[in-house]
């Protein structure tokens, strides 16, 4: 931001508000410390966002070089340092730098700073892992992780070890983590595999899809039990989010077509019926049990994807159908700030959620919040998710930048008298604690931000 008075005093108070990470992938130290790279460059990379920028202005070839194992400091350094030169003033890349200079006093990378970075790496503990959250100011944390990580692919579709031992009690997680249920899974089925793999979760045999529906509610009412506090779909990813409403016997011969012969595989588009059947049922379990869903709009991590399937234009019908369940949109549709402006002011049961999008671009999101102030209800923005994996530095790192955002759309707010700097601050405390906190039914203390004369 321009140097500015009003924004100072803003973002001096909004350092002072606590936050609520409405959208993670962090698994806790007690898995994360383990399985996070000690080598610079994988950390820099691996299961990160940066990963995309240099992939964008590099080949296939050079990437492989940077995540493989084998590779010398040297190789790694040689290509690293060359593509860093072309992405090193993206969002993506200023959240990394943050992370460097704020945990590691990293100011510029060089040679010689990761050769340090190596060192500092090894020495990493559970105690610092969670130290990095709570002294960013994050008061809780809703994380996506009752599934393999990204990187165990091959296991997704076929059985799930993290869901079954959170089922089976054995997942620790840090006080004030929410787990979310995540559903796409359970309705994107191909193959027999992943129907006898629920079949065991639930321990009731399944031979028809009425037998189905009723093992993945159970699955679902039991993780609630245990601690799920919402619902998570990314079909995204795989698919448009275009969901019809089709007749329960299209659904149910794909079903049957699967379940009888475990040669048999079902391919997209042919899936649809089944799957699009499957999500409404789910849906209506988290009507049943009153769960808010997250849902994934807008950009996607990687390269090479389709963005305009995953517009959440796609999804109005849905969001009308089932009117009372609330939704939260998760990445506030980057890059589709009108369509997205227009389904939150028109759709009650709908919030829009900034996790990841302020890594992505931080003038659409200040835009973005401007104008959200004057169309929609400020209670229904929540305003940081971090959306990492095995990187708390990053999440932390994305706040710094993300009460930055805030306090910029704010202030330009303030200064052209749509707000005082008291209505400013209490907008600041809802969208980063207080909306969050209401919308997934956390019962935490009201995170209310003090008067600016009072501070």
């Amino acid at each position: 931001h321009k140097p500015s008075p009003t924004v100072d005093r803003l973002l001096n108070q909004i350092q002072n508000i606590p936050v609520i990470d409405c959208h993670e992938h962090l698994r806790g130290p007690q898995s994360d410390v383990e399985k996070q790279p000690k080598d610079p460059f994988l950390w820099l990379i691996f299961d990160t966002y940066l990963l995309s920028d240099l992939w964008a202005v590099s080949s296939d070839t050079e990437i492989s070089i940077l995540l493989s194992m084998d590779a010398t400091f040297g190789e790694k350094w040689e290509v690293f340092s060359r593509l860093w030169e072309s992405i090193q003033h993206t969002a993506y890349a200023r959240v990394t730098k943050l992370a460097l200079q704020q945990r590691y006093g990293i100011e510029h990378i060089s040679r010689q700073s990761l050769l340090e970075l190596a060192d500092v790496l090894k020495q990493r503990s559970s105690e610092d892992y969670l130290q990095i959250l709570t002294g960013a100011g994050i008061s809780a944390v809703i994380t996506d992780i009752l599934l393999p990580p990204s990187w165990e692919d091959t296991v997704r579709f076929h059985r799930n070890p993290v869901l079954q031992s959170f089922l089976e009690g054995d997942y620790d997680l840090p006080g004030n983590w929410y787990p979310v249920f995540n559903a796409n899974f359970f309705h994107e089925i191909r193959h027999v595999d992943f129907i006898k793999f629920v079949e065991g979760l639930s321990k009731n045999s399944i031979s028809s899809l009425a037998d189905y529906e009723e093992a993945v509610f159970a699955i679902i009412k039991k993780s609630v039990e245990i601690g799920v506090i919402g619902i998570k779909d990314w079909s995204a990813y795989h698919r448009q989010i275009d969901f019809s409403l089709p007749a329960r016997h299209e659904a149910e011969l794909l079903f049957n077509t699967v379940l009888m012969d475990k040669r048999n595989q079902l391919s997209w588009p042919g899936a649809k019926p089944l799957d699009d059947y499957l999500f409404h049922k789910i849906i209506r379990c988290a009507e049943e049990l009153n769960l808010p869903v997250q849902l994934h709009t807008g950009h996607m991590a990687g390269i090479r994807q389709q963005v305009d399937k995953a517009n959440a234009k796609h999804l109005v019908p849905v969001l009308d159908l089932y009117r009372n369940v609330n939704f939260d949109l998760l990445h506030a549709n980057w890059p589709y700030m009108e369509d997205i402006l227009f389904i939150g002011k028109n759709y009650p049961n709908v919030s829009i959620n900034l996790s990841w999008v302020i890594s992505i671009d931080p003038l659409y999101c200040i835009e973005f919040l401007k104008r959200s102030v004057l169309t929609i209800p400020h209670v229904k923005i929540h305003g940081f998710g971090g959306d990492y994996s095995l990187h708390p530095e990053m999440t932390a790192a994305q706040l710094t930048l993300a009460r930055e955002v805030i306090a910029c759309a704010l202030a330009d707010l303030v200064d052209t008298s749509w707000l005082n700097e008291d209505e400013a601050m209490k907008i600041a405390a809802g969208w980063l604690y207080n909306n969050p906190n209401r919308f997934y039914c956390l019962n935490l203390p009201d995170g209310n931000a003090r008067s600016i004369d009072d501070a």
